[in-house]
């Protein structure tokens, strides 16, 4: 599929208007800023507020491996068991 440049414009404006209408009464816009279009243009594009522990990235903070790469370890790990008939740390 291809798209036009004219229709790759109209795209990404329609993605935004429907983010912003999705996220204008979101948790990220304090109550206080919820009718300004400035905040909320910014919310839209950058809708974690700050990188803190608590927004941030949690492997960044903890050094914990996800979810899905600990399910990825363990399915490497039982198939190297598999290959070579003894466990491996």
């Amino acid at each position: 599929m291809t798209h036009s440049k004219d229709t790759a414009r109209a795209l990404r404006r329609h993605h935004l208007a429907r983010l912003k209408k999705a996220r204008r009464l979101d948790f990220g816009v304090p109550p206080s800023d919820q009718g300004d279009p400035r905040r909320l243009g910014r919310h839209v594009t950058t809708p974690a507020a700050c990188s803190c522990w608590m927004c941030g990235n949690p492997r960044r903070f903890f050094k914990d491996k996800t979810v899905q790469e600990k399910i990825w370890d363990g399915k490497l790990r039982e198939e190297r068991e598999d290959d070579t008939g003894q466990q491996q740390p």
